[in-house]
């Protein structure tokens, strides 16, 4: 009997991570040595970033682990919610990050510690923009494909250590012309470029940890999708709780008051069934029939 080896598709959130995690290790340790051997405040500081990407990429991959585990009875609703909480650890990670360079940039720069980079930091910095901008493009492509908040927070986060090699080479670059002091300055404009982005990551997932709504055209879709099913006078409301990468649907529909017990079940489930297979990302749908009332509500079909 002849074993097939599984196929790994590198559109899944779990193997695009595994690929971040590896690329990440890699261009750190040359980073880091680029730094040191190459005589660049900057070039340290990337790698540091980088370091962290590393950190940040783990989280990922170990909150897309746990949000993958069926329900169980502690967690009726599964483990998805890990993902959020992974993007949430990223964000603070990045922002942990980008401050510890800038304090110890504005320390080179207040003690007037310059010096002139070498040529390997220089080619470390270019290296690193091309890496890490091809791999903020796979990862964003494969987080929003999978509406993952993780992947796409950590895609970012490859994106934000694109921004700070960029300045590390404007630095590098400027030293190496005759201005040494250029170098620590470029280590602060990093520091500036991960804190910015850091705070972009993490004000949509604090929205979604707080039960934030889903977008007005989620809402208009669900209601409209709903409206269309037989037995639906009206729509009194539609709330979502967010799951990871899915989410659940509360709705309240109105039927006929006439209808029997049974015809409204039935009414109910016929809502529940269109939801799941029209609107995309929806893990559950939770439906409240309620008698329909014509002079207390807005929302008639």
């Amino acid at each position: 009997m002849r074993l097939e080896t599984p196929k790994i598709n590198l559109l899944d959130s779990k193997p695009c991570t595994l690929v971040g995690l590896a690329t990440n290790i890699v261009l750190a340790i040359f980073k880091l040595l680029a730094g040191i051997f190459g005589f660049s405040y900057a070039m340290i500081a990337d790698a540091i970033h980088s370091m962290s990407d590393c950190f940040a990429t783990g989280i990922v991959y170990v909150g897309l682990r746990i949000g993958e585990k069926p329900p169980d009875k502690s967690h009726p609703y599964g483990h998805a919610s890990a993902e959020t909480i992974a993007a949430f650890l990223v964000a603070l990670t990045i922002l942990a990050t980008g401050i510890y360079i800038g304090v110890s940039s504005i320390h080179l720069i207040a003690h007037k510690h310059f010096e002139t980079p070498a040529t390997i930091a220089l080619v470390a910095a270019a290296t690193s923009i091309v890496i890490k901008e091809a791999l903020f493009r796979y990862t964003l492509y494969v987080g929003r494909r999978n509406n993952s908040p993780a992947v796409v927070a950590n895609a970012w986060d490859h994106r934000s250590d694109a921004y700070s090699s960029v300045a590390a080479l404007a630095g590098i670059l400027g030293a190496r012309l005759g201005a040494p002091y250029l170098d620590p300055v470029a280590g602060l404009v990093v520091s500036a470029f991960i804190i910015k982005m850091s705070v972009t990551i993490l004000r949509p997932n604090i929205g979604v940890l707080m039960d934030e709504s889903l977008s007005s055209a989620v809402l208009d879709k669900i209601r409209t999708m709903a409206l269309e099913i037989g037995g639906v006078k009206a729509v009194d409301s539609i709330r979502a709780h967010r799951l990871g990468s899915s989410f659940v649907v509360d709705i309240e529909v109105a039927v006929d008051s006439s209808l029997t017990v049974e015809q409204g079940h039935q009414v109910a489930e016929e809502v529940k069934s269109g939801l799941l297979s029209e609107v995309e990302h929806v893990q559950d749908v939770i439906v409240h029939v309620n008698p329909y009332r014509p002079h207390q509500t807005l929302e008639k079909r």
